[in-house]
């Protein structure tokens, strides 16, 4: 990982972008010689078939009974809000 100062890279900031786009490079960037962030390029994502769907949401955590109440009145308020007949998708 190749190591930068804000100052430069905020000036070069296309081209550092380039060079993670297209040649996969990683830089650390510098304060005062200390790291304070990295320029990466992102992690692959994991494709999750169709099928799978059911195993993922079975590994999800649970709402609390309490939460699930109170999750319910926080939608009921938001129709309240801006109006049940309201379609949202519009």
């Amino acid at each position: 990982m190749e190591e930068i100062n804000v100052t430069q890279a905020a000036r070069n900031l296309t081209a550092l972008v380039n060079r993670v786009a297209r040649q996969g490079a990683s830089f650390e960037l510098t304060r005062g010689g200390r790291p304070i962030a990295r320029l990466v390029p992102p992690s692959p994502l994991k494709e999750v078939k169709v099928l799978e769907l059911s195993a993922l949401f079975a590994r999800l955590p649970r709402l609390d009974p309490d939460d699930i109440d109170a999750f319910e009145q926080d939608i009921g308020e938001s129709e309240c809000a801006v109006g049940a007949d309201r379609d949202p998708w519009t």
